[in-house]
């Protein structure tokens, strides 16, 4: 299976990208040829069945009836790639629905449902507060580091707070948590209409989710030893649902979650086949969607595709 990667597409006249990453570096140092966030993952192979449920809102090849192979990434969310799985509550799933013209759709998630701020300059900042002068994650004391953020952005409080609850408890499986794409997309049906919508990735087969106090830890790669279990017995699956905004809804700002009333619909179903280990450099962009969807004028959104080109051409230079 071919896997879409991209080389040297960042904006050189951007500075706040480099900032950004060389920002993040500072958190836990740098680790060549990996990524500057997320840095530990496992891939696996995949299948994603649509329903035929997105039809009326979009042409996307991927969101028809056929289904289409698909390469997913599961992630941790440091940059340090040997960090154990229980000291990052984060997690990612990245995908590309890897369509019949030989392009890609990409999805990057997290375990996050929004953003903690909405301009990428502020998250540069953030990080700088919290990083200080220190180098390396043990050396920043993250509650003093939150609190001094709120001084600075008292309106991102309820956010930053729940961010740090999130460190009191691992999570117990990779597979049974819920993900976010966080941004609002358009989708474009055949005669051209818009509709703003939001992503979520559900587990499919879990009623009844168990509290993250009954993680079994039972070694730092925990979270991809028990998905590789899982998938070798059939059983890890994932319904794709969007939500439908409405008029009032914010496009393009990635901290506003939207109204919990608003129409979910399951529009398909990722199936997780086997593991993969890529001998090339993947690269996951939420800002290519391909044909049938659009992109909102989310500053964070614009601002990932050329930070993640930035710690791309890193990676691939081994440095």
């Amino acid at each position: 299976m071919e896997v879409i990667h991209i080389n040297n597409f960042n904006d050189p006249h951007d500075p706040l990208p480099t900032d950004a990453i060389d920002t993040l570096e500072k958190i836990q140092g740098k680790f060549p040829g990996a990524r500057r966030a997320h840095a530990k993952g496992v891939f696996y192979e995949a299948i994603f069945t649509p329903n035929g449920n997105a039809i009326p809102y979009t042409t996307a090849a991927h969101l028809q009836n056929e289904p289409v192979p698909a390469t997913v990434r599961f992630s941790n969310s440091p940059p340090n790639p040997t960090a154990a799985d229980f000291l990052s509550p984060f997690k990612g799933m990245s995908v590309q629905f890897h369509l019949p013209n030989g392009t890609a759709s990409h999805l990057v998630s997290t375990t996050i449902p929004m953003f903690i701020t909405k301009d990428p300059q502020t998250f540069i900042d953030m990080l700088k507060i919290l990083t200080a002068d220190k180098t390396g994650l043990d050396k920043v004391d993250l509650g003093i580091g939150i609190l001094n953020i709120i001084k600075k952005y008292p309106e991102r409080k309820n956010i930053l707070l729940a961010l740090k609850e999130q460190f009191k408890q691992p999570p117990i499986s990779y597979a049974r948590l819920h993900y976010y794409p966080i941004h609002a997309f358009y989708f474009v049906n055949k005669e051209g209409k818009r509709q703003a919508i939001k992503y979520e990735w559900q587990p499919a087969q879990e009623k009844n989710p168990l509290k993250n106090s009954e993680a079994k830890i039972t070694s730092p790669d925990y979270l991809s030893e028990e998905l590789h279990e899982r998938v070798l017995n059939g059983s890890v699956l994932f319904n794709l649902v969007i939500r439908l905004g409405e008029e009032g809804d914010a496009t393009d700002d990635s901290t506003d979650p939207w109204p919990d009333d608003r129409q979910q619909i399951v529009v398909g179903r990722l199936t997780l086949s086997k593991i993969r280990y890529p001998n090339e450099a993947i690269l996951f962009d939420p800002t290519l969607v391909g044909v049938g969807i659009e992109l909102t004028d989310d500053p964070v959104l614009h601002f990932r595709h050329n930070a993640y080109a930035v710690s791309f051409n890193k990676r691939i230079k081994n440095e």
